[in-house]
């Protein structure tokens, strides 16, 4: 299959979405694409910070050059996508998921917070975005370890439950996967979910390496946290039945009852720590990405994908099941953006590069094909990429420009 297009398209872009410093915003940065404002979203700075390194690597710097994207103009858009983040952050810890200078979440998350509303706090990528800037610019001399560490104390004192030992999201307010049924519109602090404990288990990997490199002896600590996420993720949220890992809903409430006296439900109180949301969406795959399933794990997850076409569709991978009842291909008009089945390339990455973990390479290579028939066919027809496609036709939903996730293809074709 002819990638070349794919190519062209992303480098053409990519040049648009170097942002300079803007007011508040005091370093230069990275948008998800073309047309949007000073606006700074931490996971899609993430994607295409890992993106355009890979692009580095496998083309060089002359080429990349050539195109318009020098590795200077790159060091300093990503390590300035980590420290406008790192600048708002709040003394006990707190980093909000996205700054904007413009448009609807101007202020919004400082003017909630004074109001004494906190949502959830910026989504584990501040970590591995400053680990990829620091190794690509060979110098860790610019990242404040200690506002890291402080970071993941926030979410440890907030989003944390010490009985399952799994992290939380506070609300459904900037989880990523906006509209993700595990999550969305759900009782506050009652999410376990796969994506936030996997994605929080490679923060505290990546900030050990920080650590490590820059020679402080707490990086055995952060490698401790790690192991001991590690540990609770494979114990409560595999399920043996189904062959996958599912999130898990932490919410319990005692009824307060007493009849003549007796205290009722209090014989035999739940020995459990956490009940599965049995909902099979794109992130149970997860644990394959961070590489802390079993192979007999893998294996048995791998049967998802292969049975029948539930998962994986003629473009990859839905990101909700198309057997779940939430099951959905409308176009959404705004936010959330809908994750209710659409394929959204950085579902396809992951799955992809968790299959390569394993050894999967057959099938991560065919994740990869369908990938780019799905790229081709959407620049061949409408000559432009876009947020999330039809997972059956091909269709695309929204934002005709968009690169982001996108960006993630360069590796997979």
């Amino acid at each position: 299959m002819n990638t070349e297009p794919i190519t062209d398209y992303l480098l053409g872009k990519a040049r648009n979405i170097f942002k300079p410093a803007c007011n508040n915003l005091r370093h230069p940065f990275i948008v998800p694409g073309e047309g949007y404002m000073n606006e700074l979203w931490g996971w899609d700075s993430y994607w295409v910070a890992r993106s355009l390194r890979h692009m580095f690597g496998r083309f060089g710097d002359c080429f990349m050059k050539e195109h318009g994207i020098g590795r200077d103009q790159a060091v300093l858009h990503m390590k300035g996508s980590v420290l406008n983040f790192l600048d708002r952050q709040s003394d006990d810890g707190f980093i909000p998921s996205m700054l904007a200078e413009e448009g609807i979440f101007k202020d919004f998350f400082a003017l909630e917070a004074k109001r004494g509303i906190r949502h959830n706090q910026h989504a584990p990528f501040l970590c591995q975005s400053a680990l990829g800037a620091a190794r690509f610019a060979v110098d860790f001399g610019w990242v404040d370890s200690e506002k890291l560490i402080k970071y993941l104390e926030y979410y440890k004192r907030n989003q944390y439950d010490e009985k399952s030992g799994l992290f939380f999201w506070q609300n459904d307010i900037m989880t990523c996967i906006d509209n993700n049924p595990t999550v969305f519109c759900r009782p506050p602090r009652s999410s376990a979910d796969i994506f936030l404990n996997c994605f929080i288990y490679l923060e505290y990997i990546a900030l050990a390496a920080i650590l490590k490199a820059k020679g402080d002896g707490r990086a055995d600590g952060a490698s401790a946290e790690a192991e001991k996420l590690s540990r609770a993720i494979n114990l409560e949220m595999w399920d043996g039945r189904d062959g996958i890992y599912y999130s898990q809903d932490i919410s319990f409430s005692r009824s307060d009852c007493s009849a003549d006296g007796v205290k009722l439900h209090s014989g035999m109180p739940p020995h459990w720590k956490s009940i599965p949301l049995k909902i099979r969406i794109w992130a149970c795959f997860l644990p394959m990405y961070a590489g802390i399933c079993s192979v007999e794990r893998a294996e048995r997850m791998c049967a998802h994908l292969t049975a029948d076409d539930t998962i994986l569709a003629k473009y990859g991978i839905r990101t909700l099941a198309s057997n779940e009842k939430m099951y959905c291909l409308q176009s959404s008009r705004g936010n959330p953006s809908n994750w209710l089945g659409p394929v959204w390339t950085v579902a396809n990455y992951c799955v992809y590069k968790g299959l390569e973990n394993y050894g999967k390479t057959e099938l991560s290579r065919e994740i990869a094909r369908r990938t780019a028939a799905l790229m081709n066919n959407s620049l061949e027809r409408f000559g432009e990429l876009f947020e999330s496609y039809n997972p059956d036709s091909g269709e695309p939903f929204m934002h005709p420009g968009f690169l982001s996730f996108n960006m993630l293809a360069s590796e997979m074709v």
